[in-house]
């Protein structure tokens, strides 16, 4: 398939889903939280009591939200009415995808985190996938907003599915073939961390940029494939967005889907609270 840059974007929307109104009385009685400690400890409270998982209506938003996840977009907006009840939608959303209960790395960091917005050369305003030098890299990411910045126009998170990558990609017969063999290191910047080595189109994607750098930057090491992936990267003229912010939180799947946040140079007072669900640092 021939590649044609464009200056033209097309950015499609995310599909939206609400909360259950069952859930408002768990939500009610919710105990005040320290973010982003009491994250973890809010899913497992969840899962435990069974009063949310149990819940016939339950079921069918769970089966709603897979439904979403595997569509084109591999995400959802979830949608809900109390805005200062981000942290407990946020544990909910959590203890009904699966799994936070692994321990948190020193170093690699663990499944509850304050992301803030904006700031010079923050990676987050780069197509990367979430977790890559983690052992397994988390299969679910939610974001909900912790404080928003008034000032700031630009709020959505890009999310771009892998499959819009490949489909550039397999213009070259040899990338795909590279690109889920060969083993690259995603711990270089990380003194004392036994090394890891994973493919980027593994069984779990990944890719981060700062971690490939010199395979794409310097002529004496440079990989063709990773040089390749970052081109097409950059090439990207279709993707979805959403607007991670009161009562509305973003979930999608880290395992199908690049993401970036909102290109805002300056330092913001606006800052998310992320959930990594299904995933562990370091085994």
């Amino acid at each position: 398939m021939s590649v044609v840059v464009s200056k033209v974007s097309t950015i499609l929307g995310i599909p939206e889903l609400s909360i259950p109104s069952e859930w408002s009385r768990v939500l009610n009685a919710w105990p005040r939280m320290s973010i982003p400690d009491d994250v973890v400890e809010g899913v497992t409270r969840a899962r435990a009591s069974g009063l949310v998982l149990s819940a016939a209506a339950t079921g069918t938003f769970l089966a709603d939200l897979r439904m979403a996840l595997t569509g084109p977009s591999k995400s959802v907006v979830v949608t809900y009415e109390a805005p200062d009840l981000v942290a407990p939608v946020v544990s909910l959303i959590g203890a009904v995808l699966g799994d936070v209960a692994y321990l948190a790395d020193k170093t690699l960091g663990g499944p509850a985190s304050v992301v803030p917005t904006g700031g010079i050369d923050r990676y987050e305003q780069a197509w990367h996938t979430d977790s890559t030098p983690w052992d397994i890299p988390n299969r679910w990411s939610v974001l909900g907003l912790l404080r928003e910045d008034p000032v700031l126009e630009r709020r959505a998170t890009a999310i771009l599915p892998w499959y819009l990558v490949a489909e550039q990609l397999h213009a070259d017969d040899e990338l795909p073939a590279t690109l889920r063999s060969h083993l690259f290191s995603w711990r270089e910047q990380y003194d004392g961390l036994p090394e890891l080595h994973a493919p980027i189109l593994g069984s779990t994607p990944r890719w981060f940029r700062p971690a490939l750098a010199a395979l794409i930057d310097d002529p004496e090491r440079r990989v063709a494939a990773c040089v390749a992936v970052d081109l097409e990267l950059s090439r990207a003229t279709t993707w979805y967005e959403a607007e991670v912010s009161s009562g509305r939180v973003l979930v999608f799947d880290n395992h199908a889907v690049l993401h970036r946040g909102p290109a805002v140079q300056k330092s913001s007072i606006r800052t998310l609270l992320r959930l990594k669900v299904n995933g562990m640092p370091r085994q």
